[in-house]
């Protein structure tokens, strides 16, 4: 691969990356941040604020695991690196 092309490359996995990243951090911290209003109501016997900072950043990340998986392929397929 040449190096523009492996440049290229480079910053759309790094853009891929960081987009992952701040939905990832929206998600983990803004469960921290709407907690009091949420501390009232109940999600499966736990208040709605400890489920959505424990389990919902948990599963998010688990979810872009694959969305990144996926991603990366289609952009390996684009620039002609897939194994």
């Amino acid at each position: 691969m040449d190096k523009e092309k492996l440049e290229a490359y480079h910053v759309e996995n790094v853009r891929i990356i960081t987009i992952l990243l701040v939905i990832w951090a929206v998600v983990s911290y803004g469960g921290v941040l709407i907690a009091k209003p949420l501390s009232s109501i109940s999600f499966l016997g736990f208040p709605l604020h400890y489920w959505v900072s424990a389990q919902l950043s948990v599963i998010t990340f688990v979810v872009e695991i694959f969305v990144y998986a996926s991603l990366m392929n289609k952009l390996d397929k684009k620039y002609g690196v897939e194994e």
